[in-house]
């Protein structure tokens, strides 16, 4: 039963609390300025055009009047300063504005002359509006309401003796009950909200994560279909993507287009003589030679085992030669760390009118198969021919 009444009281799940309380605190002091504002400029009026000069009752609409316009330049200040930790001042202010409207709605029920006793009007716009214009715990409401209606109860035979006794307490009990319970109900109802509301926002919250994680594996299986995994360079696929690319720009615009195809020479003794680990090491060292050594507009690949395929788009026959041979030196100069020194063998093609890709490739193969032919380690071009 405990546990009934602290989750009907208490609905707000820990990690959100100081959000709710501040939330419903800057509610509460909206409804503050709207009210505080309009009672300001009501109660001036009442006290200056209605009231009889020098009553009580005028004081009391004057009285309330100051106080209304203090509690306008409080709620003012909070609207633009915003607290975010809700301190005890805050909440002290916040209940304040409606044990002062209960207290003057039951001042003036008390100067109201009614043998039959019928509830004023100003107390039940307080008692109901209090109910479903602020936000309050149902046990801070109950307090307020408890409070004001004792007050009442108990105050009016002192300043209405005449009244009925049982047609007042069933009023003011009575209407106290309902307003409670209202009350209640519009607080549970603001309560869901808010929990509805966060709820919804930490399901998009974690959808977005798992499309962003969906999104990050995509990019990552997309990279790993284009990606060698023993180069880090380009595999196949891509290669076979981008010379389709290339090959229909150039049929396009008319522009060069020149293919680089090169393996190692004798890397099948690597592989014999230190085993296919250093085998593997030498090809991974290729790579980062060839990365670091073609132009920014180049492409490189594995194309199979030893051999790799650079595309370089915009390059003629010599631009495509210059190219091989910065590279067949770089690779021809660098020291591996077991394998020592190795060299590599080219064979170049430049796209021509009539060509296909089939063709183009063929041609740098034949012209790799010249330059194995003629001693390795060398540039060659395939004749048209050959």
């Amino acid at each position: 039963m405990s546990s009934f009444f602290k989750s009907f009281f208490n609905p707000i799940f820990p990690e959100h609390k100081n959000e709710f309380f501040q939330k419903k605190f800057m509610h509460n002091n909206l409804s503050i300025l709207c009210l505080s504002v309009f009672l300001t400029i009501e109660q001036f009026y009442y006290g200056l055009y209605i009231r009889e000069p020098g009553t009580f009752i005028q004081e009391i609409h004057f009285f309330t009047a100051g106080i209304m316009l203090i509690y306008s330049i409080i709620s003012i200040y909070i609207h633009f300063k915003k607290p975010v930790c809700i301190s005890w001042l805050c909440k002290t202010y916040d209940i304040s504005f409606g044990f002062y409207g209960f207290l003057i709605a039951i001042i003036r029920s008390l100067f109201i002359q009614n043998n039959i006793f019928s509830l004023p009007t100003i107390y039940i716009a307080v008692l109901y509006g209090f109910g479903v214009i602020f936000y309050f715990h149902p046990l801070k409401s109950f307090f307020i309401y408890a409070i004001t209606s004792t007050i009442l109860i108990v105050g009016l035979p002192v300043f209405q003796p005449s009244i009925i006794p049982t047609s007042y307490i069933q009023d003011t009990l009575s209407n106290n009950i309902i307003a409670w319970i209202a009350s209640v109900i519009n607080y549970r109802k603001y309560v869901k909200e808010f929990m509805a509301q966060k709820i919804i926002t930490k399901n998009n919250q974690e959808l977005q994560e798992k499309t962003l994680q969906i999104q990050k594996m995509n990019e990552q299986l997309k990279e790993l279909s284009t990606i060698d995994g023993l180069t880090n360079i380009y595999n196949r696929r891509k290669l076979d993507e981008i010379l389709a690319y290339e090959y229909n720009r150039v049929k396009r615009y008319g522009k060069a287009f020149s293919v680089i195809l090169l393996d190692l020479d004798l890397f099948k003794s690597v592989n014999d003589t230190y085993g296919h680990n250093v085998g593997d090491q030498v090809l991974i060292e290729t790579a980062e030679i060839l990365k670091n050594n073609i132009r920014s507009s180049d492409l490189v690949g594995r194309w199979g085992g030893e051999e790799f395929l650079i595309i370089c788009p915009n390059t003629d026959i010599h631009q495509a030669l210059c190219v091989s041979e910065k590279l067949r030196i770089a690779i021809e100069t660098h020291k591996f760390p077991v394998a020592n020194k190795r060299t590599s063998s080219f064979g170049v093609s430049t796209y021509q009118k009539g060509d296909t890709i089939g063709t183009l490739i063929s041609r740098a193969d034949k012209g790799l198969y010249q330059a194995k032919k003629k001693g390795r380690n060398r540039v060659e071009v395939a004749c048209l021919n050959f």
